[in-house]
């Protein structure tokens, strides 16, 4: 490139230095928790858990699923400016490989995505032999504005990989008297009884603690045919988080016995509730901790600076759970996925409707994942 003329490029970011990346990225308004490296780096090393295969070919199948999916981390610079940030998940064999870009691309400082920017991001997939990338993002307006910088279609290339259709969320911003009263009265008044009832909701940001409570996790999964992820995989998160006070374990205890426990990550200006459980033979017939629970991870997350409370989606029963904290329903507009290699992405295009059948049956087959 001749001299004069600023350097522009997207720069894939080296391995060493993702630990530094979680800490900007907490400094950044629009950086979504999903396009941290502390989360992905988890879901990496666990093989990306998005679909369960039921038994004898788990094993297998999960080895396979680590050999198959990538993640790459890129940088781009304009003149030796960082601009945006991107994780790229690859699914595939080299040569036939969809990419996902979940909650991204990340634009720093509230400017805008430069066309030249994403076309170069479109190259940079070219030069690396994916057949097309899926972008999925909560900003209907930052999507259709992507949407016009490649050859694009508004629909899921890879409905395998989740990505959130619609969240529940808590406006954290009033104080903490005007948010308890916008909760539904149940919900009001099962904080007051489980109060009453003596529990002791801890509050730890070390992977030990989510240990300590994972007899919590094993039991609702007993209960309810439930396939959480394993224990390793959210400790190593926990452990990526810990320097940023990123994450944090909420266990509700009665008389030393972990009664339920949710884990929460957050990021700049939200805290997500990823997971969580409830014991109900350790329950018995007290009054349940779980509104208590999740109005201390409110607090904490408000004093962390977190201006909203992710409850995650309304799919299941636990919708009605959800609904007593009066949540705010926000709704993803449709994916946009761009085409790289038309010549393989569209036989892939007519093969998968066969393929989502098949990874539905299997899913149906395990019970959920969470």
């Amino acid at each position: 490139m001749g001299r004069g003329v600023p350097f522009m490029s997207w720069q894939e970011i080296p391995r060493a230095q993702l630990a530094a990346w979680n800490q900007r990225l907490l400094r950044e308004p629009t950086a979504s928790i999903r396009q941290y490296p502390l989360l992905n780096e988890g879901h990496r090393l666990s093989g990306h858990i998005w679909i369960n295969f039921v038994k004898p070919y788990s094993r297998l199948i999960e080895w396979c699923r680590r050999q198959t999916t990538t993640t790459r981390y890129l940088a781009y610079r304009s003149g030796g400016d960082l601009t945006s940030y991107a994780v790229v998940v690859g699914i595939g064999m080299p040569g036939l490989r969809l990419g996902c870009i979940v909650d991204g691309p990340v634009t720093f400082a509230g400017r805008q995505m430069e066309p030249r920017e994403f076309s170069e991001l479109l190259n940079w997939a070219r030069r690396n032999h994916y057949l097309a990338i899926r972008v999925t993002h909560p900003d209907p307006e930052y999507v259709d504005y992507l949407a016009t910088l490649g050859e694009v279609e508004r629909t899921d290339g890879v409905p395998f990989y989740p990505h959130p259709f619609s969240e529940l969320f808590v406006d954290l911003s009033p104080d903490d008297e005007a948010v308890l009263a916008s909760f539904q009265t149940v919900a009001r008044r099962n904080i007051r009884q489980a109060r009453e009832a003596g529990y002791h909701v801890s509050i730890d940001r070390k992977a030990g603690a989510l240990e300590r409570a994972w007899s919590v996790f094993e039991a609702r999964s007993a209960q309810k045919q439930l396939n959480y992820r394993s224990l390793k995989m959210w400790k190593l998160i926990m452990n990526e988080a810990e320097p940023y006070h990123a994450a944090h374990v909420y266990t509700a205890w009665r008389n030393a016995v972990p009664i339920a426990s949710i884990l929460v990550l957050r990021d700049h200006t939200t805290a997500h509730n990823l997971i969580g459980a409830i014991d109900r033979n350790a329950l018995g017939d007290a009054p349940s901790p779980a509104c208590l629970l999740h109005w201390s991870a409110m607090q904490h997350a408000k004093r962390l600076g977190c201006r909203y409370y992710n409850l995650g989606t309304r799919s299941g029963s636990v919708y009605t759970f959800k609904a007593k904290f009066r949540p705010v329903e926000r709704h993803w507009p449709l994916p946009a996925t761009f085409i790289i290699r038309p010549s393989l992405y569209h036989p892939w295009r007519r093969m998968l409707p066969t393929v989502t059948r098949f990874i539905m049956r299997q899913q149906n087959a395990t019970g959920p994942a969470a």
